[in-house]
């Protein structure tokens, strides 16, 4: 998956981009605006950060009763895997009422 670049044009052969924060996506131009695109997207999105909650969290844990010490403390681990468990259960309404939609299309 490749960031897009928004550039300017100048007399230059490198584009010079038009501020320092680019808007990201992963879908290219042409998929922008197609909403199982963004579903698809939206997805990633979750469930990266779902394993980055549960990493974080087994790091933490792993690392409790030994010389090293936690990355998190307890609480902090706590939110991030209560953080990792709303994620997913999001995830998952949403996918059930794209399911539901298609039994019961709606007219555009």
């Amino acid at each position: 998956m490749k960031k897009p670049t928004r550039t300017t044009r100048s007399s230059s052969a490198a584009p010079t981009p038009e501020a320092h924060h680019q808007a990201f996506s992963w879908l290219p131009s042409h998929h922008q605006h197609d909403q199982h695109a963004q579903f698809y997207a939206m997805t990633v999105d979750i469930c990266q950060g779902v394993k980055i909650c549960i990493d974080l969290a087994q790091v933490s844990n792993a690392d409790r009763g030994t010389d090293t010490l936690p990355m998190l403390d307890i609480n902090a681990t706590e939110r991030l895997l209560r953080l990792a468990l709303i994620s997913s259960q999001i995830l998952a309404e949403m996918a059930e009422g794209r399911i539901d939609g298609l039994s019961n299309p709606t007219p555009e």
